[in-house]
């Protein structure tokens, strides 16, 4: 029967997506940004100081290292642990830019390289590097 109750059109889901209102909006949108994209670009005319480019001179750096078997140098001189800090606290007092580069064997355990730490700083160095190396 044609037309027969249930066999309406109206009763199945619709499988389709009306895409009309999206290009509608995305049209809008590019025109939009079209007309608004010359009025963001303006530009402010400055007149900026001339300088010159001045050179810094490359800080003094001084190579600690500790290695495994627990002995120190310091610039490639062995160095008693109990002399770190003397010793450091002369050279800031020479060098106050001193950059000390603390080089540590990685199997040095993490107590003596803090300890190590610790004596710098009491002895004055602000500027440390860290890195480690294995045998």
């Amino acid at each position: 029967m044609i037309g027969g109750p249930g066999q309406s059109d109206h009763d199945r889901p619709i499988g389709e997506i009306n895409v009309t209102p999206l290009v509608d909006v995305m049209l809008v949108l590019l025109v939009i940004f079209i007309v608004s994209a010359p009025l963001l670009v303006r530009a402010i005319k400055m007149d900026l100081p001339r300088t010159e480019a001045t050179q810094t001179a490359s800080p003094e750096v001084a190579h600690l290292a500790l290695y495994a078997d627990g002995h120190l140098e310091l610039d490639g001189v062995t160095l008693d642990p109990g002399a770190v800090a003397e010793t450091l606290s002369r050279r800031i007092e020479t060098q106050p830019d001193l950059v000390l580069s603390l080089d540590a064997d990685a199997s040095v355990p993490y107590q003596h390289v803090a300890e190590l730490l610790a004596v710098a700083r009491k002895a004055g160095v602000r500027r440390l590097s860290l890195a480690t190396w294995m045998q």
